[in-house]
């Protein structure tokens, strides 16, 4: 299909470009310090994701005449759903306790993290340090980007690169392989160890798409553990550290 493969080249060209300016953006705001600035880089970042994961997929939806997909599971991943697990309860307590879950890992890897807090520093192989929050507006412009990010790269990865793939004839599992490599691959800024865990989690995010047949579950998934590894970690580790001393 003519329009499926140009609607994926300029995809993958949109990634591409998003991945390298990120990069060398996220090189430059290490080094910030003024909180003001730091703020209004998170509502730049967010923006950005907005337009690139978001508006860009309803566009192409919408010239491909299937935005019903955003909440129609398409008929085009129905092989690959039928080889998984069903998880159709999306219930007030399954959320509930999905949400207990995240929160009571993320205290507990914040205990663990504040007990480390005298070894040598050392470089790390996953580099969000510069994301973490300093003060309550940067708390508020994170959860901003890390909300942002769990709605439009879900709606892109999981949902318009796969279906793109499956248009031009490509096998379903492969789709969904090759759009979790590109998740990975566009948190580069993070370092290697970050690509390798944010592709293996975009596995897991694809496993809730195809076994609950909708956005919701990956989406709440995605915002849970943005929210746990940027905010709540950091702060538990923070606030048991000075308990400490």
């Amino acid at each position: 299909m003519l329009l499926a493969g140009v609607l994926l080249a300029a995809a993958l060209a949109a990634c591409g470009h998003f991945v390298r300016h990120d990069t060398r953006t996220f090189a430059r705001f290490k080094a910030v310090a003024d909180t003001e600035v730091r703020q209004r880089k998170f509502l730049r970042w967010a923006a950005k994701s907005f337009g690139y994961f978001l508006v860009m997929p309803l566009i192409g939806l919408a010239l491909l005449g299937r935005i019903e997909a955003l909440w129609t599971f398409p008929a085009e991943f129905a092989s690959a759903a039928a080889e998984m697990p069903v998880t159709t309860d999306v219930s007030a307590s399954f959320v509930a306790t999905l949400i207990g879950a995240v929160f009571a890992g993320g205290v507990l890897g914040g205990l663990l993290a504040s007990r480390r807090r005298k070894l040598p520093r050392q470089g790390k192989a996953i580099d969000i340090e510069a994301l973490i929050p300093r003060n309550r507006a940067e708390t508020v412009g994170i959860a901003l980007l890390g909300a942002n990010a769990a709605l439009t790269e879900e709606i892109c990865f999981r949902l318009y690169i796969p279906l793109l793939l499956a248009l031009l004839g490509v096998s379903v599992w492969l789709a969904f392989g090759a759009a979790m490599l590109l998740f990975g691959a566009m948190h580069r800024y993070q370092g290697w160890l970050g690509v390798a865990l944010t592709t293996t989690i975009g596995g897991m995010f694809s496993f809730a798409y195809l076994s609950s047949g909708g956005l919701a579950l990956p989406i709440l998934l995605h915002l849970l553990l943005n929210l746990n590894g940027l905010i709540l970690r950091p702060a538990v580790k923070v606030l048991a550290s000075r308990r400490a001393d």
